[in-house]
């Protein structure tokens, strides 16, 4: 049962990424609302506490909380379904006019996609981070952000 949860949501962030692309290339920001709303429900569905408990968590207990008694593929795939909703919501704030919160976002993300590398080592998690670092320049990053990511590329992890 767990698996088929995981895959309907994997489903409905696919969803959630095309009416992303759809809003961006038809410039209808308007529709972001509904794009908004879809990423909170699927984060929802993620965690297994309200939005508002879990954003207040930091990202190291955002991974503990999303990977309890998860086998360590499964922790890794959740993780990663995770860092893919925050780049989508980051994308709709931006188109909602929300700058700081894109920023936030995707500093989650690349946050999240490093201590993905350290606690459940892949090599989709490392491609991940490679993906990732581009969003955000290192000056922007937060400082333990940016000390995870020089551990990265000096161990590779």
């Amino acid at each position: 049962m767990p698996g088929q949860r995981q895959d309907h949501l994997l489903r409905q962030i696919e969803l959630l990424r095309q009416f992303v692309e759809r809003i961006v290339r038809d410039h209808q920001p308007a529709q972001s609302d509904e794009a908004l709303q879809l990423a909170l429900n699927l984060q929802e569905r993620l965690f297994p506490v309200p939005v508002a408990e879990f954003l207040e968590l930091t990202a190291l207990d955002q991974l503990h909380a999303l990977t309890q008694h998860a086998l360590p593929d499964d922790a890794n795939e959740r993780c990663l379904t995770y860092i893919e909703l925050l780049v989508h919501t980051a994308t709709i704030y931006e188109l909602r006019g929300r700058d700081d919160l894109a920023h936030g976002a995707r500093q989650l993300a690349v946050h999240l996609a490093l201590l993905t590398v350290q606690h459940f080592p892949s090599p989709e998690a490392r491609r991940v981070v490679g993906l990732l670092r581009g969003m955000l320049a290192p000056a922007e990053l937060h400082a333990p952000v940016r000390q995870l990511l020089e551990s990265f590329d000096a161990t590779g992890d």
